[in-house]
This record gives C-alpha cells, sequence and structure tokens, in this order.
C-alpha cells in the first residue's frame, strides 16, 4: 500500500487522473475516432485514444492438439524439456521453475527468456543443463520516481517477516520468509538493489543483518566480510596495469 500509493501520488502531481475499481463497459467513436469510455459506475471520459493492457498471456493453444502438457504455458522441467520427448520450450511461452515459489510459473521476463533458452539449447545440443529458476522483477520509472520490484511483494500470509524504511524520498521494503530474502521493493534510490537480488538469487540467510537492508546508508560493506571481500581481491591473473590498496578498495565500496 505504501509503494502504491507513492506512484499514485508521482502520477497525480504529473496530472495523470487514476480511476480504481472500475471496468469499462463502453468505448464510442465519432466519425472513426475513439472520442470517449463509459465506465461500468455510468460515467463518461473523454478521450482520443484507449489502450487496452492485461498483462501477457502464452499463446499455447499452438502444442493443444499434439499431446503436450499445458498449465497457464507450456510446462518444462528443469531442462526445458516438454513432456513430449525431444521437443523443448523456453521464453514467455513456458511455465518454468520459480525458486522463490517452489514451484513452475509463469514469468515471462527476457532474462528468464535468455536464460531458460540458454539451457534449452545446451540440452538439445547434447550437454546436459540445469535451469536454476526465475522469479518476477520489474524496474519502471513514474515521471522521475525509480521503482524496482523482486519476487512476493504481497505476503500471502503471516508466516512472512515485512521489514521496511522510508528515509528522505527513498522507501525500501524487503519480505522474508524463513531468514531468506523473498521479496523486495525499492523506490526513489534503487541504486543498491543489485545486492539485494544477489542475495535473493544465492537464497543467502540474512537474519543477521536484515535490517541493514532497509538502513539508509546499506551497501556492500553492510553484509558480512566473506559477502563482500571477494569483489575486493585482486586478480591473480592477466597483467595489473594499477594496483589499489584494500584500503582504498574498502572506500571505494563504501562510498567515501
Amino acid at each position: 500500500e505504501e509503494a502504491s500509493a507513492r506512484e499514485e501520488a508521482t502520477l497525480r502531481e504529473a496530472g495523470v487522473s487514476i480511476v480504481t475499481g472500475r471496468t469499462v463497459a463502453k468505448i464510442s467513436a465519432e466519425e472513426k475516432t475513439t472520442s470517449s469510455v463509459t465506465l461500468d459506475d455510468g460515467r463518461k471520459v473523454p478521450c482520443d485514444l484507449v489502450i487496452v493492457a492485461i498483462g501477457v498471456r502464452p499463446r499455447s493453444e499452438i502444442v493443444s492438439d499434439i499431446g503436450i502438457k499445458i498449465n497457464r504455458g507450456i510446462v518444462v522441467d528443469c531442462r526445458m524439456a516438454t513432456s513430449s520427448a525431444d521437443v523443448y520450450a523456453c521464453g514467455d511461452v513456458a511455465e518454468a521453475y520459480d525458486f522463490i515459489h517452489g514451484e513452475n510459473r509463469l514469468n515471462p521476463l527476457w532474462p528468464n527468456a535468455y536464460l531458460g533458452g540458454r539451457v534449452a539449447g545446451f540440452n538439445m545440443a547434447g550437454v546436459r543443463t540445469e535451469y536454476q529458476g526465475g522469479l518476477a522483477m520489474s524496474s519502471l520509472k513514474y515521471f522521475g520516481l525509480d521503482v524496482v520490484s523482486v519476487g512476493i511483494v504481497i505476503p500471502p500470509d503471516d508466516s512472512y517477516e515485512v521489514i521496511s524504511n522510508i528515509y528522505d524520498d527513498n522507501y525500501r521494503k524487503i519480505i522474508l520468509k524463513d531468514g531468506l530474502v523473498v521479496g523486495m521493493v525499492f523506490m526513489g534510490n534503487i541504486e543498491k538493489s543489485g545486492i539485494v537480488y544477489s542475495l535473493i538469487k544465492d537464497r543467502v540467510n540474512v537474519n543477521s543483518f536484515k535490517q541493514a537492508l532497509v538502513a539508509c546508508d546499506f551497501g556492500l560493506l553492510s553484509l558480512p566480510e566473506e559477502r563482500w571481500r571477494p569483489h575486493l581481491e585482486i586478480p591473480t591473473s592477466g597483467v595489473i596495469l594499477e594496483v589499489v590498496s584494500v584500503k582504498q578498495a574498502e572506500e571505494i565500496v563504501a562510498g567515501e
């Protein structure tokens, strides 16, 4: 609610009118040009253009008559293989493993499509490779307001823990389950959201430092040393053009 309220306020400040809880009953046109939209409560909204957007639905009907297992999408296993021998699926049409929910789900996003396609390609070429799982994620900008959301953003029950923080014009929300981060929302300053994403992806137990994740000074050095130390190590091979001391590197990571 906090995040959506901030997004709504930003849109209204930019002159956008928002109507929620209503559906479109009628779209009217005059002289072959859209003129208005009538809502289910009778209100008429004048307009020049109507954009209908209800999300993504895979065209799984293209395989509906050949016996491949279909749920919301084409169901695949960890190798991106379908229920039919030697047939693989990837991309927005594939219902693949979601490691946050622990089950197959539709996550029609480019990063998931890329990784799924790579796994499918390897397996079709005879190199056994397993898909480690995807998750839902989104990155948007609302009239200058940056927003990043990953994983579960609305806990389904009380077994989840939610920690949040508001500072300046920024909002951070972390959702945890059994010590693991399973979702996040960053608004405003999203610079360090990638660090939290890596904790989600690597399934790191954050119980010992969870409050630091929403702090205004959160950064790599907020994590246990074993998480940030590898980022500071000087490579042991190749040509080193410039040597930076560990102390200098730590100051750089800390933002000093």
